[in-house]
């Protein structure tokens, strides 16, 4: 739920960049239209993978602070590989992410990531301290 949670946060903090910002997610013009979605598709495997691992062990803070650099990382990896492959031209892997590396893009995923990340670890491990009382069935009166 954590990475459905995060996509739906990434889109809604990306519109409200590009509305109250004019900010685009993705500058360039000749980029594919999936290439924005192939970087939170790759940041979302990754609070994924970190809820999944931080759920069972570990502070949650710390968790969602590798998580919060491992989705910067990946998202940057992402754009870099395909925006190069759309060119093809390997010198965008290192001028793509020179470019987002303080796009207001990137880095509202990466703090999307470490509060989702944070929050999910949290959550699941108050639910597991406070096991819900099984269900009784509804009284009914007689007739």
């Amino acid at each position: 739920m954590t990475s459905v949670l995060f996509i739906a946060l990434v889109i809604a903090v990306a519109g409200f960049e590009a509305l109250l910002a004019d900010a685009e997610a993705i500058r360039q013009p000749d980029a594919t239209p999936y290439l924005g979605p192939g970087m939170v598709v790759g940041a979302a495997i990754v609070v994924f993978l970190a809820t999944a691992t931080g759920a069972r062990e570990g502070n949650p803070g710390i968790t969602g602070l590798v998580a919060a650099a491992t989705t910067y990382l990946v998202m940057l990896g992402v754009g870099a590989v395909g925006y190069a492959l759309v060119r093809s031209d390997v010198a965008e892997l290192l001028v793509f992410p020179a470019g987002y590396a303080l796009s207001p893009f990137v880095v509202g995923a990466v703090v999307v990531a470490l509060l989702t990340v944070v929050g999910g670890i949290s959550a699941v491990r108050w639910q597991a301290g406070h096991p819900q009382e099984p269900q009784q069935p509804p009284v009914r009166p007689q007739d």
